[in-house]
């Protein structure tokens, strides 16, 4: 199954979540310096963001809303190209088997005369043939299929399907609000344990009540038997088991319609112990095809499911087998496929452990603790590298580390000085006028038009000895003038999403080139 998908929905929700965890920092961060200039009283700095809850429940509203539209977007375009490609996916299957097993080798078709077979030396392959010729014939007419009633059935289920999965998306997106609504009030009360104990300052106790979220994530989603899980990590799996189940559909009904009810199941070397089973066996597909018992001597795919094929997250497909033409795949050694499994799953862990810390690092209030949660990304980003060394096998997924959102995908770095940005706007008006406030005393007397300007003229400037400029690795434009310590990102879909001036100056850019510069560009 090929993926062309332009969004990735675990980038998606990584930068979310993200964003969320920096709304979190600036509200719990908020007028900090004027308190303690003023004479510092927890008591009342408490009562103060408890009073600042309902604005930071507006933010993330906001911020959630920004994200709706793309997420939409990603379901409704993943599946329905997954649910059309796999069913030309079977035409073409159909084409090939005509032109090389009918046209060439074994039949000619003179005109409007009955087919003509010469002698073939096994009774099962003359029987395949005729059966080949026939499955031809009637995909020769379609798109017309059989029957009507399974038809419509099986884009019923399909429509059932996305609309399922929409709804389950819009109901995660509520459960993240509710839990960043207990994880802010949360975090305040356990701030007060630890101010109270007199041994670490403001910025460390809010760290320290804030630690475990920011280790987690948003595991704002609890499964049946009471594990949590990560908002990003649910939502790929998510996307990805309705993405399989959509191309399993979508090849499904084509087979049904040319009366093939027969599949082969893939092998790969890094499947799960569920799976090993059933690797390169031949299966009667009466999930998604109509098959039945009666259909050969083989098991029901309806029974390996059972058996947990095709579980959640699971990336093996279904090929349409022919007897005696279909090449069965080659199974890898068990044992080497146990072993690479294992490999892969501690990449995973390590992956996890990457997206962590950035997380932590991106929370933390108290800058010590910033400077050494990226230490730890470094050194766990080391730990990867060691890892694919020592296994080739096995391939880095940059997507899986990164925290940014991939809106377009460009083939060139022209995107870096592109004169498009000179129109570019903010987001929204609301987003443009948070930054004027926030941002624009950096630069003195200057109006808001100006300020714009001046991000627009950054993202499109060309590279230089003065200006630096990267792709994130899902084309999130950084710049950076050295000159006017002006730092500016533009945003995959032609929007800007920042502009200002970082306090650690050169220091500040060169991190930013660490932590999000795309290492495949």
């Amino acid at each position: 199954m090929k993926n062309k998908k332009n969004y990735d929905i675990r980038t998606i929700f990584m930068e979310m979540e993200l964003e969320l965890i920096r709304s979190m920092k600036r509200n719990l961060s908020r007028h900090e310096e004027e308190e303690l200039k003023q004479g510092f009283k927890f008591e009342q700095w408490q009562s103060a963001k408890l009073r600042d809850l309902e604005r930071f429940r507006r933010e993330n509203i906001e911020i959630i809303g920004e994200y709706s539209k793309p997420i939409e977007e990603v379901i409704h375009h993943t599946l329905v190209e997954t649910y059309e490609e796999s069913q030309n996916n079977v035409n073409e299957f159909i084409k090939e088997i005509k032109n090389e097993y009918v046209d060439n080798v074994f039949v000619r078709l003179p005109g409007d005369l009955e087919p003509i077979t010469p002698p073939v030396e096994s009774e099962p392959m003359k029987d395949m043939v005729e059966e080949v010729i026939e499955n031809v014939r009637i995909w020769q007419e379609a798109p017309t299929p059989r029957d009507e009633v399974f038809f419509r059935t099986n884009d019923n289920k399909f429509n059932a399907l996305m609309e399922t999965v929409e709804k389950d998306f819009n109901k995660a997106n509520s459960a993240v609000l509710r839990r960043m609504d207990d994880i802010y009030r949360q975090t305040i009360f356990k701030a007060q344990v630890n101010y109270n104990t007199g041994s670490v300052g403001l910025d460390k106790a809010i760290d320290m009540a804030i630690g475990d979220f920011l280790e987690k994530g948003i595991d704002a989603i609890t499964y049946s038997d009471g594990k949590k899980v990560n908002i990003a990590s649910y939502a790929e799996m998510a996307l990805r088991t309705a993405n399989h189940r959509a191309y399993l559909m979508g090849e499904g009904k084509k087979r049904q319609e040319m009366g093939l009810s027969l599949v082969v199941v893939s092998a790969h070397a890094t499947a799960c112990e569920l799976c090993v089973p059933w690797q390169g066996k031949v299966l009667i597909d009466d999930v998604y095809s109509g098959g039945s018992k009666e259909d050969g001597d083989y098991p029901l795919l309806s029974t390996a499911m059972e058996k947990g094929l095709m579980h959640p997250n699971c990336r093996h497909n279904l090929n349409t087998y022919f007897p005696g033409i279909t090449t069965l795949p080659k199974v890898p050694d068990m044992e080497g496929v146990e072993e690479n499994y294992k490999r892969e799953q501690q990449q995973r862990h390590i992956e996890r452990q990457i997206r962590k810390y950035k997380r932590l690092a991106e929370g933390s209030i108290d800058k010590q603790n910033q400077k050494k949660y990226k230490g730890k990304t470094k050194e766990w980003q080391e730990i990867m590298r060691e890892h694919l060394k020592e296994n080739p096998q096995l391939r880095r997924a940059y997507s899986r580390e990164q925290n940014k959102i991939s809106v377009v995908k460009v083939e060139n770095n022209d995107i870096l000085s592109s004169k498009e940005w000179l129109k570019s706007e903010f987001s929204n008006e609301k987003k443009f006028n948070k930054h004027i406030e926030k941002h624009l005393v950096e630069y003195g007397d200057i109006t808001p038009e100006e300020y714009l300007n001046t991000a627009r003229n950054l993202l499109a400037e060309p590279l230089s000895e003065d200006v630096e400029g990267f792709l994130g690795d899902v084309n999130f434009v950084f710049k950076y003038r050295k000159s006017t310590n002006d730092f500016a990102i533009g945003r995959a879909d032609g929007k800007i999403s920042t502009l200002f001036k970082p306090n650690e100056k050169l220091k500040y850019w060169e991190e930013q080139v660490e932590l999000f510069k795309n290492k495949e560009v």
